[in-house]
């Protein structure tokens, strides 16, 4: 049996970081990426690197830079990084975890976050998926 609190190597932290990634946050982002442009907002879903991070921009329609919801591995902390980034006023706010923070409980509070901070709205998906008084 092996040790649960024991590093992984860093090929196997980044492999199930992938792997997770893409199961378990790159649907929530798409999702939310559509509920934005259904209310009119310029959204996109893209991911970049290895391993990947996977980031959610979004923008008024007026506004050349956009806001964002990353996801980033750090391989050499075996750590995952949730970054919120709003262009209005060009603050940062991260949320350090482990691969089990990518999970829809963390990732519908950081896009609620980010929906109701930077542009006030709520995603209709993510208030569907929690009960009232959850925020």
């Amino acid at each position: 049996m092996t040790d649960p609190a024991a590093p992984l190597s860093t090929d196997l932290f980044a492999r199930r970081y992938g792997e997770t990634l893409l199961a378990r946050a790159a649907p929530l982002f798409e999702q939310a990426a559509l509920n934005a442009r259904q209310a009119g907002l310029d959204a996109v879903v893209h991911t970049a690197g290895s391993p990947p991070e996977l980031c959610l921009e979004v923008r008024g329609m007026e506004q050349s830079y956009a806001s964002h919801y990353r996801i980033e591995a750090d391989t050499a902390r075996q750590c995952v990084h949730h970054v919120l980034y709003f262009v209005a006023d060009g603050t940062t706010q991260t949320l350090d975890g482990g691969l089990d923070s990518i999970n829809a409980m963390v990732i519908d509070t950081q896009l609620a976050g980010l929906f109701r901070e930077g542009f006030g709205l709520t995603l209709p998906t993510v208030a569907a998926r929690h009960p009232a008084g959850f925020w």
